[in-house]
């Protein structure tokens, strides 16, 4: 059977939740999901194997920095909304 960690589970959902927004708001067509979706998913991964921390006392179940995660899903997400892709 397939194991999955709970930090790639952590990290799959956040993606997920945020690429999905992103398309509602930002989105004009269906293609432009699954790039969203990498993207959120490069910005979350990115987060996570840099350690990016901020100097605040947060909780990060799973050892996943949530809000660092989703704010650099959510740049890179918008850089690649205006590239028109």
């Amino acid at each position: 059977m397939f194991s999955v960690g709970p930090a790639t589970l952590l990290l799959l959902l956040l993606a997920t939740a945020c690429a999905s927004l992103a398309h509602v708001l930002l989105g004009r067509r269906w293609q432009q999901l699954p790039i969203f979706w990498l993207t959120a998913f490069f910005g979350c991964l990115l987060a996570y194997g840099l350690g990016l921390r901020f100097p605040l006392v947060l909780p990060s179940p799973a050892g996943v920095p949530v809000l660092e995660a989703v704010l650099l899903a959510w740049i890179l997400l918008l850089i690649v909304s205006r590239l028109r892709v």
